[in-house]
């Protein structure tokens, strides 16, 4: 069923549809294009696999302040497809092109899990609007003679859809996966050969995750969404200014990451379930 906003979007012009929200999602999408470019011309060097990881990482800073403008100044008709473009360009292909440059030594078997890595990443993305737009249509629709057995058991999983996600957020997992590297390149404590291993088996956990069923919490309140923004900003400015003192915000938002990964376990122990 056609609905209201559908309609505005087939008939408007497509630059009278743009508010800030979408301007920032562009941002967000310009930021992963840009840390793609920057592994693709860098020739493998630890300097440009380092800035293109610090390019993801603020990707995830514009894509927070996305989500935050359109829930507390303004929404947008394209607000949710453009943000999903934007989540996969830069955390959906960025990362594991950074994974390949990362582990480029063993070719074969890091091409199969990066390539792994950016499909349950779509996948991921497709699913969280798949449920978003059976939301809005079931909100359109009057009475209930096209409802079909199993809507009610859907329809209770959907009001809880703002205060969970269902499976790990690709966004997370690019944090992670973007934190982890740097954190690994800025301390060389590990020998190469082990540190590939631990990357290709971490990205295989996170495949999985993110198309689990596990129930997530969405971290949308001020008093977490503030702190999480000035971490990220003190990473990003003690690289800026070549600062070695950027290796502690790197490592707490790799460990806090790692928390939010296993977060579940506390919160959701009944979710914790693979196979549902």
């Amino acid at each position: 069923m056609e609905t209201q906003s559908d309609s505005e979007l087939i008939s408007a012009n497509i630059l009278r549809l743009i508010r800030l929200p979408d301007l920032i999602s562009i941002c967000n999408a310009l930021l992963g294009f840009l840390a793609i470019l920057i592994l693709l011309t860098g020739g493998g060097g630890l300097g440009a696999l380092k800035d293109a990881l610090v390019v993801i990482l603020s990707a995830a800073v514009i894509d927070g302040l996305d989500g935050l403008v359109s829930r507390r100044i303004e929404r947008s008709l394209m607000g949710r497809y453009l943000d999903s473009l934007a989540d996969m360009v830069s955390f959906g292909v960025a990362p594991p092109v950074a994974a390949f440059v990362f582990m480029s030594t063993y070719a074969h078997p890091v091409t199969a899990v990066c390539s792994a890595y950016m499909v349950c990443g779509m996948l991921r993305l497709a699913r969280f609007d798949a449920r978003g737009a059976r939301a809005t249509v079931a909100f359109t629709v009057e009475g209930g003679s096209d409802r079909v057995e199993g809507d009610d058991e859907d329809e209770n999983e959907d009001e809880n859809e703002d205060e969970n996600f269902e499976g790990f957020p690709i966004t997370g997992s690019a944090v992670f996966l973007a934190s982890f590297m740097l954190l690994a390149l800025q301390l060389c404590i590990v020998p190469p050969s082990s540190l590939s291993i631990l990357l290709c088996v971490l990205m295989a956990i996170l495949c999985i995750l993110m198309t689990s069923r596990i129930r997530y919490e969405n971290l949308r309140d001020i008093r977490i969404a503030i702190p999480l923004g000035c971490i990220f900003s003190s990473l990003i400015l003690f690289y800026s200014l070549h600062s070695p003192l950027f290796i502690y915000p790197t490592a707490i938002i790799t460990a806090l990451t790692a928390l939010y990964i296993s977060s579940p376990a506390f919160y959701h122990p009944k979710s914790f379930n693979l196979t549902r």
